[in-house]
């Protein structure tokens, strides 16, 4: 049978996968401890639960990395006798085997630290380990296969600087490669640019397929995609080049690998803090995983000369990367260096990295959209889509025979990834505007994020939550103008509180202001100052109608069970909606003589709490009227009601 049959391929590509789900499977069984113990810094994660209670581990097995790595290395080496390789083309097996099998290490290192020290790799080590890997791999693909390794060829050979001594002797018929071969210079300056390049790219690489390891099934199904179009690309070195039926073989294996793990860690729903649903997700596939299938993907690209294209292919690692990289360790850097906030320059306090104006929420790109409130699995399925569109159109680039058709691709990939990374600055900001609802007679104020405009109908906002507080507490024509004026969430959860305090709903306000975290709550003062004094007035009402009984004295409190990659419980999300639970229904009874007389709602009409993220509105019962003062029967059983009393007009 001929060794280049694509039969043969398609049963190596379906091995793989069955080795690797059921290697997935014995891992899950034999280590269902391996779980990470590492605390993560940060204000906040979608994934915690909420409330004073014992919480358990989230954590699942770092056992999906490993599997896949031996299910790759198997099939790899039985494809090899399957295909009848030559002697070069073990070597060149082994050798991006051997390359992968490296990054594991380094991932594994990372991952066995987390498990039994709580503390990962630090990023320094990390990065050197990684580049180490590839610059060693890059030595022994020049030494040990001269007549490929040695070849310098285009775009690097063609720079301004490097084709000085990087293209001595060019190749007859070939112009677009040259042999460093016999001339001192080229032979050890190629040698040299090869290590740099290789460690380079394959560092940055596998990091970023590591930070897109944040969401389940989420880096599995990018590299799946990726893996798929540098295997189509190199068909067309099978048969051509002695290598290209490796390189195809690395490419399926890598698919298939990821094909069998990707049902154990299938995307869901599931958030611990937002509702019930049932995670899919059995095992991660962990940093040894993901740098594993960054540094195989890195090889493929390097060793059959397609480094660019693997820019263009892997486009949405190279956003997951580059968001992390400019935000996180550029843009707030210097910020925190050279940029004067005027609102908060004469205050001495604290001014975190949150108040800056940085392109996202959340780094890498993955956490903007999760902390926006999306729908995790739609999230990964829109993520798996986009890395889809960029194999695709990066297939097209490498396959068709004009250059204004690559144009086109290159010109659809760059602005493909424009469109992606300003989503973020589109959907960072929040304003706060009016919103009619069903069944009231007035607007309400709501919350929006995104721009306040229509574009031949387009909407160019998202809804978040509609507050009960209606548009007849703004009293001047400024708070008038300070309606749909984008501004960061925490400013617009400001400004619902005031109003909801304003309007008589105290537990609403409460629940506003407490989304802000703390440390940018005490940049406002005001906030700061109206939260005490409501906090110490519902704590008094609850004393008045909920006296404490003596069992409740004598109980000891028992401190929440934190297991697992879990940072301190309870601190808040500010851009989830405020739930059902959190508002309560309404303010109290006692709060009611005090407030101003505006006519919030009218008796015979509905009122609507605080919608979910998706625009619902929930409608509650309409409450029934309060007993008079001299019918109500004890100042211990006062009702609650969900809006304000009447007062008598002076």
């Amino acid at each position: 049978m001929n060794p280049n049959s694509p039969w043969l391929l398609l049963l190596v590509f379906i091995g793989c996968a069955i080795v690797s789900t059921l290697l997935c499977q014995v891992a899950r069984l034999l280590f269902p401890k391996f779980r990470s113990g590492e605390h993560k810094p940060g204000t906040h994660r979608a994934d915690l639960p909420t409330g004073k209670r014992e919480i358990r581990t989230i954590e699942l097995p770092l056992v999906g990395g490993p599997a896949f790595t031996l299910a790759i290395i198997g099939v790899g080496i039985a494809s090899g006798y399957l295909l009848d390789f030559s002697l070069d083309q073990w070597i060149l097996l082994f050798i991006s085997l051997g390359a992968m099998l490296g990054y594991v290490l380094v991932g594994f290192l990372d991952d066995w630290r987390k498990v039994y020290r709580n503390e990962g790799l630090s990023e320094i080590a990390k990065f050197s380990g990684v580049f180490l890997v590839g610059a060693i791999a890059a030595a022994l693909y020049f030494y040990l296969l001269p007549q490929s390794g040695q070849i310098s060829y285009s775009l690097w050979k063609d720079l301004p600087i490097l084709n000085t001594f990087l293209c001595p002797t060019p190749i007859a018929h070939h112009p677009e490669i040259c042999s460093v071969a016999g001339n001192p210079v080229a032979y050890y300056g190629w040698l040299i640019f090869l290590m740099l390049m290789t460690g380079v790219i394959g560092s940055l690489t596998s990091v970023s397929v590591d930070f897109s390891d944040g969401l389940d099934g989420l880096a599995g199904g990018l590299v799946f995609s990726a893996s798929l179009g540098l295997g189509i690309v190199v068909t067309g070195l099978v048969g051509t080049q002695p290598n290209g039926v490796v390189l195809e073989v690395l490419a399926l294996l890598g698919a298939g690998a990821i094909l069998g793990y990707l049902p154990w860690n299938w995307p869901s729903a599931w958030a611990a803090r937002r509702g019930h649903a049932t995670r899919r997700a059995k095992i991660y596939m962990g940093d040894s995983g993901a740098l594993g299938m960054g540094g195989l993907l890195a090889m493929i690209a390097i060793f059959s000369r397609n480094e660019t294209l693997l820019l263009m292919i892997g486009g949405a690692f190279v956003l997951e990367g580059l968001s992390a990289l400019i935000s996180a360790r550029v843009l707030t850097r210097f910020f925190r260096r050279y940029l004067t906030i005027l609102r908060f320059a004469h205050t001495e306090t604290f001014v975190p990295h949150t108040e800056f104006p940085l392109p996202f929420l959340a780094t890498p790109l993955h956490h903007h959209f999760d902390l926006l409130g999306w729908d995790r699995r739609r999230l990964v399925y829109a993520a798996w889509a986009l890395g889809a569109c960029f194999a695709v159109l990066g297939i097209m680039v490498s396959l068709v025979p004009f250059s204004w058709q690559r144009y086109i691709g290159r010109f659809l990939i760059i602005l493909l990834a424009i469109l992606i990374w300003s989503s973020g600055s589109w959907s960072k900001n929040y304003f706060v505007g009016k919103h009619l609802v069903a069944g009231a007679r007035r607007y309400r104020l709501a919350l929006y994020y995104g721009y306040p405009f229509r574009i031949m109908g387009l909407r160019l906002y998202h809804l978040v939550e509609v507050v009960e507080a209606s548009e007849d507490v703004i009293e001047t024509p400024a708070e008038e103008l300070a309606l749909w004026q984008r501004m960061t969430i925490f400013d617009a959860r400001a400004m619902l509180g005031l109003y909801c305090y304003r309007a008589g709903y105290y537990p609403a306000a409460q629940a506003q202001w407490t989304r802000i975290p703390e440390r940018n709550r005490i940049l406002r003062p005001e906030i700061v100052h109206l939260l005490n004094e409501l906090e110490s007035q519902l704590a008094l009402e609850k004393q008045e109608t909920q006296p404490i009984r003596r069992q409740d004295i004598l109980r000891k409190k028992e401190e929440p069970i934190l297991e697992g990659n879990l940072p301190p419980a309870d601190l808040p999300n500010p851009y989830e909606p405020v739930s059902e639970e959190e508002s309560h229904s309404g303010p109290l009874q006692i709060w009611t003589t005090n407030t101003p007389d505006y006519p919030i709602e009218s008796d015979d009409e509905e009122l609507r709490i605080t919608t979910p993220l998706n625009g619902e509105v929930l409608v509650s019962k309409q409450t029934k009227e309060l007993p008079n003062k001299e019918n109500s029967p004890s100042t211990n059983n006062r009702t609650h009601t969900s809006r304000r009393q009447e007062l008598p007009k002076k």
